[in-house]
C-alpha cells in the first residue's frame, strides 16, 4: 500500500496565515483575537529573552572558527555598513528630490480600537549589545589564547542555539505571525494610512521593492537564476518582518535564508546578529523620504545636497545607537531634525506618526538588504 506523505512548507504556511488575517480577522471573536495575539507576544517575549544567549552563541562560535586576524573582520564589517547606509539615503534624497514636489496632505487620523492582550509573562532581559559584546570580546580573546575548553564550550553554545532556532522557534512561526496580523486587521491602521498617504506609500513602497530587487541582483551579480533563488529563500523572512515590525524576531529566518544563499558561510554567523539593529536599509530609504513629504506637508522646501549630506553623516553616527523598538529608528534623530532641518514639536510629531506608518514596509527592507548584503560581505570577506 502506497503511503501518502503531505508537508506544508513554511512558505505556504505563512501566505496561508497572512491571508487568513487579512479577510478573516474581523470575523474572529474578539476574545479570540485577543488570544491569539496573546500567544504571538508570549512567544516574542520567549524569543527576546534567549536572543541574548543566541547572539552571544554565534557570535562566540565564528570568531573561534576564524584562520585569519579577526580584528579585520570588525574593521570591515563596520566599513561595509556605513557605506550601505549611505548609498541608501543618497537613493532617498534621489527619490524624494525627483518624485515629492507635489506632496501635501493632512495629518492622518490615529484609531482608538486597539487589540489588547489577555496577559503577557514578561521574562527577564539582557540588553543584546551586553552579549554583542561579550561574544565579541571573548571570541577576539580565545581566537588568541586557543583553549579546548572554551572551543568546546563554543560548540556546545551553537548546537544549543541551533536546536532552539530550528526545532522550536522556526516550527512555531506561522502561530507567531497569526496574532500580529490579526491585531494589524483588528485596528485598521494600515488601511487608513495607504488611504490618506497613498502618493507617499506608492512612492517609498515602490522605492524599497527597487531597492531589494537591485539589492538581491548584486548578490547574485545579475545571473538570473541566482537572483531569483536568492529572493525566493528570503520570501519567509520578508512576510515575517512585515507582521512583527520586528528585525530582531526575523533573525532566526535571516541566518536560514544566509546559510542557505551563501552555502552556509560561517560568516554570516557573525554577520547576522552583529548587524541586525544597525545596518538599517530600510530606515535609509523611508526616513529621508518621509521627512521630505513632511516638510512639504508643512510648507517648507527640500533641503538642499548640502544639509542633507550634514544630515547623513549625523544618521550614519546615530543609527549605531538606534533602539531595536518600531519608531527607534526615527526617535534618535528626533533632535537632528530640530537643529538640521528645522522641524517644530508639531513636524517632529507628525514625522514619528509618517513614519510609524511605514514601519512594517520599513522592516521587510531591513531584513531583505541585510540578506542581500549577507552574501555580498561573506564574497568579499572571503576573498
Amino acid at each position: 500500500m502506497m503511503k501518502f506523505s503531505f508537508k506544508l512548507g513554511l512558505l505556504p504556511q505563512l501566505i496561508i496565515v497572512f491571508c487568513a488575517a487579512f479577510f478573516l480577522g474581523d470575523m474572529i471573536p474578539p476574545f479570540y483575537r485577543s488570544l491569539f495575539y496573546t500567544i504571538s507576544l508570549q512567544i516574542q517575549e520567549i524569543l527576546t529573552f534567549f536572543l541574548p544567549f543566541i547572539i552571544f552563541s554565534y557570535l562566540f562560535a565564528c570568531f573561534l572558527g576564524f584562520e585569519d586576524n579577526v580584528l579585520v573582520f570588525i574593521v570591515s564589517l563596520v566599513v561595509f555598513m556605513v557605506v550601505s547606509n549611505f548609498l541608501s539615503m543618497m537613493y532617498a534624497y534621489a527619490v524624494g528630490v525627483g518624485c515629492f514636489s507635489f506632496i501635501k496632505g493632512a495629518a492622518a487620523e490615529i484609531s482608538a480600537h486597539t487589540l489588547k492582550p489577555l496577559m503577557c509573562v514578561k521574562l527577564p532581559k539582557i540588553p543584546n549589545d551586553y552579549a554583542l559584546m561579550a561574544g565579541t570580546v571573548l571570541g577576539v580573546f580565545f581566537f588568541y589564547f586557543r583553549n579546548k575548553t572554551a572551543q568546546k564550550v563554543s560548540d556546545y553554545v551553537k548546537r544549543a542555539s541551533d536546536f532552539f532556532l530550528k526545532k522550536i522557534f522556526i516550527p512555531v512561526v506561522p502561530l507567531f505571525i497569526f496574532g500580529f496580523m490579526v491585531k494589524m486587521a483588528t485596528e485598521g491602521a494600515l488601511h487608513h494610512a495607504v488611504k490618506t498617504y497613498a502618493p507617499v506609500f506608492a512612492a517609498a513602497i515602490l522605492a524599497q521593492a527597487v531597492y531589494i530587487v537591485l539589492s538581491f541582483g548584486i548578490a547574485a551579480r545579475f545571473r538570473f537564476q541566482d537572483w531569483k533563488r536568492y529572493l525566493q529563500n528570503s520570501v519567509p523572512m520578508a512576510i515575517t518582518g512585515f507582521s512583527t515590525m520586528s528585525s530582531a524576531a526575523t533573525m532566526p529566518l535571516l541566518f536560514d535564508s544566509a546559510e542557505k544563499n551563501t552555502n552556509h558561510s560561517p560568516i554570516v554567523k557573525a554577520y547576522v546578529p552583529a548587524t541586525i539593529n544597525i545596518h538599517h536599509v530600510g530606515d535609509g530609504v523611508v526616513f529621508p523620504i518621509a521627512m521630505m513629504a513632511t516638510l512639504l506637508t508643512f510648507g517648507h522646501p527640500l533641503p538642499d545636497f548640502s544639509t542633507y549630506l550634514l544630515f547623513t553623516g549625523y544618521y550614519l553616527v546615530l543609527k549605531f545607537g538606534a533602539a531595536a523598538v518600531p519608531g527607534g529608528g526615527a526617535m534618535v534623530m528626533m533632535p537632528i531634525l530640530a537643529s538640521v532641518m528645522g522641524f517644530d514639536a508639531t513636524m517632529q510629531g507628525f514625522m514619528l506618526g509618517l513614519y510609524m506608518l511605514f514601519d512594517p514596509f520599513i522592516t521587510v527592507t531591513n531584513t531583505m538588504c541585510n540578506g542581500a548584503a549577507a552574501i555580498v560581505f561573506a564574497r568579499i570577506f572571503k576573498s
